[in-house]
């Protein structure tokens, strides 16, 4: 809680607002992003699970610019546990949107836990992370 009422009164997060209870966006992500992007263990990826989180959705973008398997836990795990989605199977003008939670759950594909596929690179999203360390606190569902 206190990290979380530190992001909010020295006005560090960007919206959505408030930031308690959820992987807060922060100025920065975007960059971010790039810069994994530009990283070989991204780039040697052929399917990289990203989290549903605000702060990764360039990070989303960029998997599917890459034509990379965008692997994504589906929006509140109501129809399934991940989707996979492509940029080739994506109708014209779709990208946009594809990297929400309603694009997710709109062009991206269910699949199981019995579902085979090897994924190169995992991405999440943090409420903080120990510099020294990189040990990580998330908002506490569990992934």
């Amino acid at each position: 809680k206190r990290t979380w009422d530190a992001l909010e009164a020295d006005d560090y997060a960007r919206d959505p607002r408030p930031v308690h209870h959820r992987i807060p966006n922060f100025e920065g992500a975007e960059e971010a992003a790039r810069r994994l992007s530009s990283l070989p263990e991204f780039n040697s990826a052929e399917c990289i699970k990203v989290n549903p989180d605000t702060p990764q959705r360039e990070v989303r973008r960029l998997v599917l610019e890459s034509e990379k398997v965008l692997m994504t836990p589906q929006p509140r795990l109501r129809t399934g546990f991940f989707s996979l989605l492509q940029l080739h199977e994506l109708p014209d003008g779709a990208l946009d949107k594809a990297t929400t939670s309603a694009g997710v759950k709109k062009y991206g594909s269910p699949i199981s836990l019995d579902h085979k596929i090897s994924v190169g690179l995992v991405v999440v999203g943090s409420v903080c992370v120990c510099p020294r360390t990189g040990a990580r606190v998330g908002k506490g569902e569990g992934f």
